[in-house]
């Protein structure tokens, strides 16, 4: 077998791919009959190609978590502005306000004036409990008489709505990884396929019946050749880096 009928080790997974679906690609469409053995070993390579493809693209460890970080951030800037505005409200010289600020003020020290402080789990409850009392419960009217608290509240809720979405989107996230195929495992196992399998059978195939497979077998050489150039010369370049390492 000549050099450009396989495939060189250190291929990217990109470049396995493309070897791929040149081949599976071409058959499909020139509707090439081919031998039952061989069919089976395409339809092979076309689903663990798509496999592979899948395997691209995955959102990098941390996304959401950086999301969440700086949501927390906010939540926690929001809640202190909310703490310091009902407690300017304690001493108002209006007795209504003073009145309805310091009953706010009251459910802020029940649920924890610190809770902005707490992990995740612990901070939501309470944050959660604020958002019901002062915008749908028995206090949202006495919110309503504190200029400006309520916009506060309001903007509260909508950050604590996209902590809570980040959250379930990293959990969700955390499962997928682990479901996932790994990339480069992946294409180990394409490069086997293409190497062991696929590629000596089809320039088999070429020898015993030129007409049906030599259009396949070139176009798969030509692909092979291309990438193969592109590997060579990484393989030199890293070669020539280890030397000018051993110099310095």
């Amino acid at each position: 077998m000549n050099k450009n009928q396989q495939l060189l080790a250190h291929a990217k997974a990109t470049e396995v791919r493309e070897v791929a679906r040149t081949l599976v690609d071409f058959w499909k469409g020139e509707k090439i009959d081919v031998d039952k053995q061989f069919l089976n070993r395409l339809e092979e390579l076309d689903e663990q190609s798509i496999i592979l493809r899948d395997s691209f693209g995955k959102s990098r460890k941390g996304t959401f978590t950086g999301n969440m970080r700086e949501l927390n951030k906010q939540i926690a800037s929001l809640f202190v502005g909310v703490k310091y505005l009902v407690k300017s409200y304690l001493h108002h010289p209006d007795e209504d306000k003073r009145r309805d600020g310091k009953k706010i003020w009251k459910q802020i020290v029940a649920l924890g004036v610190n809770s902005h402080k707490l992990s995740l789990e612990e901070k939501m409850p309470s944050l959660q409990k604020l958002i019901e009392v002062t915008l749908l419960g028995d206090l949202k009217p006495k919110v309503e008489n504190i200029d400006g608290l309520k916009v506060f509240i309001v903007g509260l809720r909508d950050l604590i709505n996209q902590l809570q979405t980040a959250h379930r989107l990293s959990i969700e996230e955390k499962v997928k990884r682990k479901q996932r195929v790994q990339t480069t495992a992946q294409a180990h196992k394409v490069h086997r396929l293409l190497n062991e399998e696929i590629l000596p059978f089809l320039f088999t195939l070429r020898k015993l019946d030129p007409d049906n497979y030599g259009k396949l077998a070139r176009i798969v050489e030509t692909d092979l050749k291309g990438i193969n150039k592109k590997i060579r010369a990484r393989r030199s370049m890293w070669a020539k880096r280890r030397e000018e390492a051993k110099e310095v």
